[in-house]
């Protein structure tokens, strides 16, 4: 079983889930399916970002709520032992919980290469 369906099935048992509502992407004129291809070519699902939104360090920088899973973050969640799968990522919204409208979806190359000890 591949880690996205063991993210899936752990998500799916998280008793926090009810927190996030259901994901939205943010209104854009130009192109609609933006968070859908980001998704697609960086390899994120989306119990990944419902991860993110639930567990991850909220900033928020010109406007938008950011998300970002760290080490720290998941230490003590459900996903302890997928820190190497799941650490880096970011989630921009521009609004938080409950049902947000997503913008984009990423890995942050500086927290994803870093590994605690």
């Amino acid at each position: 079983m591949n880690r996205n369906k063991q993210l899936s099935l752990i998500f799916d048992s998280d008793e926090n889930q009810y927190k996030v509502g259901t994901l939205q992407t943010a209104p854009k004129q130009k192109d609609s399916t933006h968070v859908q291809r980001r998704q697609q070519q960086r390899a994120i699902s989306e119990a990944m970002i419902k991860i993110a939104l639930l567990y991850g360090q909220k900033q928020y920088r010109y406007g938008a709520q950011l998300f970002t899973l760290n080490d720290r973050n998941l230490d003590n969640s459900p996903y302890s032992q997928y820190k190497d799968t799941l650490r880096g990522l970011r989630v921009v919204c521009l609004s938080g919980l409950p049902n947000p409208q997503i913008l984009t979806v990423y890995w942050d190359k500086e927290i994803k290469n870093r590994v605690r000890k």
